[in-house]
């Protein structure tokens, strides 16, 4: 009857151990860095959530909100960095725009101008593809 009490209470205490432990995976990241060429980075950026890629790129040099007037919920953003693109030539584009919207990464441009000309300038505007559904 010991040899009873004695696996009953193994068994609970190891069920217990077990429901307490996290056995969470965390996840590692996708993509650890940004390629600097123009095509490669259009087609890496679009693996990544806005937050993965400040991470990757840290705090842009400059970011524009669109809000909605009534709940001042963001919209959409244009993340602004200097200097971090090149194009087929090797030349580094002076800006590199990255356009947000819902919480998705959307579009990328890069412009041969300076911060202060970004609302005057063109550049080269790429969409991003969004990764197909798993299943």
């Amino acid at each position: 009857m010991k040899k009873i009490y004695f696996i009953l209470l193994s068994g609970l205490f190891s069920f217990n151990v077990l429901a307490n432990d996290d056995f969470s995976v965390s996840e590692a990241p996708l993509v650890e860095s940004l390629p600097t060429n123009e095509l490669e980075f259009v087609d890496t950026i679009g693996l990544l959530r806005p937050d993965e890629v400040s991470k990757i790129l840290g705090e842009p040099k400059k970011v524009i909100n669109i809000t909605l007037e009534s709940s001042k919920e963001v919209i959409a953003s244009s993340w602004y960095y200097e200097n971090i693109n090149t194009d087929y030539e090797g030349n580094y584009y002076p800006v590199t725009e990255i356009d947000i919207v819902d919480g998705y990464i959307e579009s990328v441009v890069f412009l041969n101008s300076t911060m202060e000309d970004i609302a005057t300038v063109e550049g080269q505007k790429y969409e991003i593809k969004k990764p197909g559904k798993v299943f």
